[in-house]
Formats: C-alpha cells, structure tokens, sequence
C-alpha cells in the first residue's frame, strides 16, 4: 500500500514540473472553455435543426447527436494533437539552437510530449461532453413527450452557456453573471439565425 502511495505522490509531483515547464494548466483552461463553448453551441443548432423541420423521434435526435459529438471528438483530438504537437517541437528546436545542447529524453521534452497528449485529450473530450449533456433528455424520450426533450435540452444548453460564462468570469475576475449572460446571448443569437432557415421553405 505504501508503494501505491508512495508512486502515485511521485506521478503527482512529475506532473506538476511538467506543469510548470509546459505551462499545461493556463492552456487546458482556455481549451476548455472554447471547445465546451463550440460543443453546447454546435448542440444547440442540432436541437434547432430537428425542431424546425419536426423530428418527432427521439431516436432520430439522439443519433444525429451522436454524429456531431463524435466528428466534434476526432476533430478535437486531432487538430490539438498535431497543432501542439508541431509548435512544442519548434519550441524545443529554438531552445536546442539558443543553449546549443540536445533536449531529447530530457524533462523539458517529456513535459512537452506530456501536455501535448493533455491538450489533445481536453480539446477532444470538452466538446463532446458539453454537445452530449443537452441530447441527455432524449435518453428518456419513451417517458416523456418529444417537445419535453427540446425544451430540457435547450434549458440544459443555457445553463452549461451560463455556467461557461461563470467559469471565464471568475479567471478574469470580471463581473459574474455579466459574463454569464454573455454566453447566454451566444445562444439566443444561435437559435434566431436558425430559425431564420425556416424562411427557407
């Protein structure tokens, strides 16, 4: 048991100089935030596009849903991984240059190739959790009729817009719920250009 303890202190310790030297955290706050924004942003033009042109299976919404969180998670995952992925290497390049001395297997490079694999996991799992949580009440949508669905998934959608807000709020020491209603806004503003689609037909 001591030897669980004693490693698992140790991963902890690792991870936090790996935190240091790649400043980890900063990023996974921001990435956070965009990508959960885009997520529940994405989820709510889901919820739209099926209301409008009247999907009354929730099956039907679910599956749709499904689509976008995984293209959301790939497309996470994959952007971050590379884009990070060839910006730590040219940092690690540059440094290399300036001190005139070759970093491979040292700490520096495995701290980079660990927030490299962080990143990529924040930037993929962010969306598809936040695009997931509003297509949660059509998981019970042989309980509860179809417009009870869209209405508790766009009620889902503002409040993780809201909560969002709160969260950049509080990083930037600004004005709460301000910043809350500030997303809420995004949203509002998302559903009206839907629904002008339906000017389409």
């Amino acid at each position: 048991m001591n030897k669980i303890k004693k490693s698992f202190l140790a991963y902890v310790d690792r991870v936090k100089t790996y935190n240091e030297i790649a400043n980890i955290s900063k990023i996974v706050r921001r990435y956070f935030a965009i990508n959960g924004f885009d997520g529940v942003i994405t989820s709510i033009g889901v919820l739209v596009g099926n209301y409008i042109i009247g999907v009354k299976d929730y099956k039907h919404v679910i599956i749709a849903g499904a689509a976008i969180c995984i293209s959301l998670g790939v497309s996470g995952v994959w952007s971050a991984y590379n884009s990070e992925t060839a910006e730590r290497k040219k940092e690690l390049y540059d440094l290399e240059k300036s001190i005139l001395h070759n970093l491979d297997e040292t700490i520096i490079s495995r701290a980079q190739k660990f927030a490299v694999i962080v990143l990529a996991t924040v930037n993929g799992i962010s969306p598809v959790i936040m695009a997931f949580i509003p297509l949660i009440p059509f998981f019970f949508g042989k309980f509860i009729t179809i417009n009870i669905c869209y209405y508790s998934g766009f009620f889902l959608a503002f409040l993780i817009l809201f909560g969002i807000g709160l969260f950049l709020g509080k990083i930037s020491r600004s004005n709460l719920v301000l910043s809350g209603i500030k997303m809420l806004i995004a949203g509002v503003f998302c559903i009206a250009l839907s629904l002008l689609l339906e000017l389409v037909e």
